[in-house]
């Protein structure tokens, strides 16, 4: 449910944002004077949120962003200088969006953050000397509409932006492309009322919103999930014992002879198998809440079911890990197949095979706490391990 809100809510802001710019001419002196200030207390807080967590992407993105507004309303003084920032933002808008949505989060205060910055600081220098060469130059006719037409290749590189920014939201699960889809959709529409000063406070406004919810989303997910398999962090673990009430039952799921996995065929390897297991303990763990509690280790807690169902969920889970054949493709394999070659379909790739050792406990009158149970579903573990992993034990 999290989940879902984090996507719906930016773009929520977006309609609201639209709302309200309706409504704009009919706002009243206070209304007016707050949305003039409000763009700069969210733009400053979101920038201090990228500062403390280092989040380089949203940073620049933001401080672009808030030079952009500045430049709208304050810088472009003539019509035919507002219309040159019209021209030159949504250019670097899209494009600036799409490459820091794509660019690895290395810091702010590194080699890395120092080079974004000097891109970002040569596109803003240059912004700011075209501009400032409009300034004697009659108003064109554009200014005569209640709308401003952007230029038609504008237009073209906003939707493959967007585009580009969906499709790797939809396939590589970055969220903050997402974000960047509704800041976008934001700026495309306050670029055609971008010589109504109250409008582009409006959705600047928004805009620097959705910057500061998605930091939020973005370190709350860096806290309480994993981010190699995208279940539950220890962090997590250690909230969700807090709130534990009534009966429950925990279990423990540990990869066998893991080490050997890793030393044998790499840690890259090593990682997908760590991915698959915490899939299968999503999919088929029934209602539980999965957690990666360390290494290889794994905790499933059951709230909603008796004890017998919960061991029957995490054999099942057992039987489904030791069944799938986890393939390893070969590092001889060309990239491309070659013409008139026929091969066998393990040619270039073998299988080894995992399986998980499961220990389980639940709540009663001598195990109170979640951590005498988890030190319980612990013991029950290592009594799996014992007698020949691959398989599942009860206290």
């Amino acid at each position: 449910m999290r989940k879902i809100i984090a996507v719906v809510t930016p773009f929520i802001l977006v309609v609201t944002a639209w709302t309200l710019a309706i409504k704009s001419e009919s706002m009243g002196v206070a209304a007016q004077s707050l949305f003039s200030v409000l763009p700069y207390v969210f733009a400053v807080l979101a920038i201090i949120l990228s500062t403390w967590y280092q989040n380089s992407n949203s940073f620049f993105f933001t401080c672009l962003l808030l030079i952009s507004y500045i430049y709208m309303t304050v810088l472009s003084k003539t019509p035919a200088m507002l219309f040159e920032t019209i021209s030159i933002l949504s250019v670097l808008l899209p494009i600036n969006a799409v490459w820091l949505s794509f660019s690895q989060e290395r810091g702010i205060i590194s080699t890395y953050g120092r080079n974004k910055a000097i891109i970002i600081g040569a596109q803003v220098l240059w912004a700011l000397i075209s501009i400032m060469t409009k300034s004697s130059i009659k108003i064109p006719a554009e200014f005569s509409l209640p709308i401003i037409n952007l230029k038609a290749p504008a237009i073209v590189l906003y939707i493959v932006c967007i585009f580009v920014l969906l499709m790797n939201y939809i396939f590589k699960g970055q969220y903050l492309s997402l974000i960047f889809v509704a800041v976008l959709i934001e700026t495309f529409i306050m670029l055609h009322f971008a010589h109504r000063h109250l409008i582009v406070a409006i959705f600047m406004s928004s805009i620097f919103v959705i910057m500061v919810l998605a930091l939020i989303e973005i370190f709350y997910s860096l806290a309480f999930y994993d981010p190699l398999t995208g279940v539950f962090s220890r962090r997590a673990l250690e909230q969700e014992f807090l709130k534990l009430r009534g009966s429950y039952i925990i279990a423990m799921v540990d990869l066998d002879h893991f080490k050997k996995i890793n030393d044998t065929y790499g840690h890259d390897v090593g990682d997908q198998v760590l991915k698959m297991v915490a899939s299968v303990l999503r999919q088929y763990a029934g209602t539980s809440r999965v957690f990666r509690y360390g290494g290889e280790e794994f905790v499933a807690i059951f709230t909603e079911m008796s004890y017998n169902q919960a061991v029957f969920k995490m054999d099942n889970v057992r039987k489904l890990i030791a069944n799938r054949k986890f393939v390893i493709r070969d590092k001889n394999r060309p990239e491309v197949k070659p013409d008139n070659v026929t091969t066998s379909h393990n040619a270039f790739q073998n299988t080894i095979n995992i399986t998980v050792s499961i220990g389980l406990s639940q709540k009663n009158n001598l195990l109170k706490t979640p951590y005498e149970v988890l030190k319980k579903a612990d013991e029950a573990l290592y009594k799996s391990k014992n007698s020949g992993r691959n398989c599942i034990t009860k206290i």
